[in-house]
């Protein structure tokens, strides 16, 4: 069985930061419900070209491919391992982000809200990574899928422009012959919906809307196009293709997602998932009010089911901790506003619920020593980049900082791996140099695990009821009919 194009189809896709260590318990508990998954990194962030992973401690920036775990390793890795365990898998190559440094993309996953301000050169670096590391994907043979992530050149500054500047930036963002193509797929025309629950709606885009919309996602329509033909080229077979919204700090609006699904088949491409800001925060549970989310997934849904037939993905799918899925209730919300049509991400609880086991163990024991010296560095990495002003800081890891010492004061335990800074940036530990230049911590988690029965045993056991979690709250199981 090899690793294939799920379709679309309603199915999980699981981060695999360590393949090593995550892979038996995931596929374990995919196995058992009879499961097809998909198996991910983000490009941005996570993972990397083989080259990038090997190269001298500060060739990159410490973020890009953080977790040590290449491209060509994961992709290889999950394919295989799915084959042995008879798991349909999707091999994804997620987030290919187009953003000014890999920094700036885990900052905004730790919540941290930036304005988009990538210039031109920093533009054509991104893509030229890009290309590397659709090219190393390719190459090995096994990737199915694709999520891009161009949200970094949304033009927000439109949508406070008067009518007047408005008019000529549109003007000076498209030809002649474009604009008018422009206005007559969208001034003034209504688009009329129905969603699974039977509520009927309408969204009607006025000439000032399309110019807006038009102007605003101008860039990132270009820029994912563009990645979409080189997938094309370089792969030279069908695959997956998911438009990440979401990295926004608000909302996905109607017409916004509705322009992008309309324009994105008017330009006559293919989309297979799209991912919206239906407000979700990372490593946080849903808080919001649950109908609102309902009822917004529910338009969301019959808007992209009606333009392409295309279902929603959600991002950030993490909750507060590895046992909450996403808060009461979430699950329920989103299952019944896509009619259990959807796709669900997750990636970094599985790297969380490993640190919470090796919190677990005894003074003293090798696991619970090689967790406070990754909690120690961590610590002690993350004060000297707010001493320094380093790239990383932020006022937001100003403030977990703060919130720790403030908390250890008042007798909570030092080595709690709730304490937030811990929580949204432990994922260094696994970029961590030796003299040797080998990553200590990923090589240190690694031996623990292929050398410990019993820890491998609680670790596998552990990693598999969080994935049967999600799978039985997501009503995962038999997926593939």
């Amino acid at each position: 069985m090899t690793s294939r194009f799920l379709g679309r189809i309603h199915h999980p896709a699981i981060g695999v930061r360590i393949p090593e260590v995550f892979l038996e318990g995931i596929l374990n508990g995919c196995r058992r419900r009879n499961t097809a998954t998909g198996l991910m990194l983000s490009f941005g962030r996570e993972t990397a070209p083989q080259a990038v992973i090997d190269a001298p401690e500060g060739q990159y920036e410490i973020t890009l491919g953080h977790t040590g775990t290449s491209i060509r390793f994961y992709q290889s890795e999950c394919a295989r391992r799915a084959a042995e365990k008879g798991v349909v898998a999707e091999i994804e190559a997620d987030h290919l982000i187009v953003i000014g440094s890999a920094t700036r993309a885990v900052q905004r996953i730790a919540g941290v809200k930036l304005e988009s301000h990538i210039s031109e050169e920093e533009l054509q670096k991104s893509l030229d990574y890009n290309r590397m590391a659709i090219a190393e994907a390719a190459e090995v043979g096994t990737v199915n899928f694709f999520t891009t992530d161009t949200s970094d050149l949304f033009r927000n500054d439109v949508d406070d422009m008067s009518s007047d500047d408005l008019q000529r930036v549109f003007e000076a963002t498209y030809g002649e012959a474009e604009r008018q193509a422009i206005l007559d797929a969208y001034a003034d025309r209504t688009f009329t919906f129905t969603t699974v629950e039977g509520e009927e709606f309408a969204v009607t885009f006025s000439k000032t809307d399309a110019m807006r919309l038009a102007t605003k996602y101008a860039k990132s329509v270009e820029i994912n196009a563009l990645l979409y033909k080189e997938i094309a080229e370089k792969l030279g077979r069908p695959f997956g293709f998911e438009i990440s919204l979401d990295e926004t700090p608000d909302l996905t609006e109607e017409l916004d997602f509705l322009w992008y699904l309309l324009e994105w088949k008017r330009l006559g491409y293919s989309v297979d998932y799209i991912a919206p800001n239906v407000g979700f925060h990372k490593r946080a549970d849903f808080d919001g009010d649950l109908d609102d989310l309902r009822r917004r997934v529910a338009r969301l849904h019959a808007m992209a089911q009606g333009v392409s037939g295309t279902l929603l993905s959600f991002h950030s799918g993490s909750g507060s901790t590895p046992y909450s899925g996403k808060g009461p209730g979430t699950y329920e919300a989103i299952l019944a506003g896509t009619g259990n049509r959807l796709k669900y991400k997750i990636s970094g609880v599985y790297y969380e619920l490993l640190m919470e086991l090796l919190a677990t163990y005894p003074a003293d024991s090798p696991q619970r020593v090689l967790y406070e010296a990754i909690f120690d560095e961590v610590k002690a990495y993350l004060r000297e980049v707010l001493d320094k002003n380093l790239s990383l800081a932020s006022d937001l890891l100003r403030q977990q900082m703060a919130d720790y010492d403030r908390s250890v004061a008042e007798g909570r335990d030092p080595y709690d791996p709730r304490h937030d800074f811990f929580r949204f940036y432990s994922y260094l530990a696994l970029a961590f140099r030796d003299q040797n230049n080998q990553r200590k911590f990923r090589k240190q988690i690694v031996d623990l695990y292929q050398t410990d029965a019993d820890f491998r045993h609680r670790f596998d056991e552990e990693c598999e009821a969080l994935t049967l979690r999600l799978i039985d709250g997501l009503h995962f199981e038999n997926n593939l009919g």
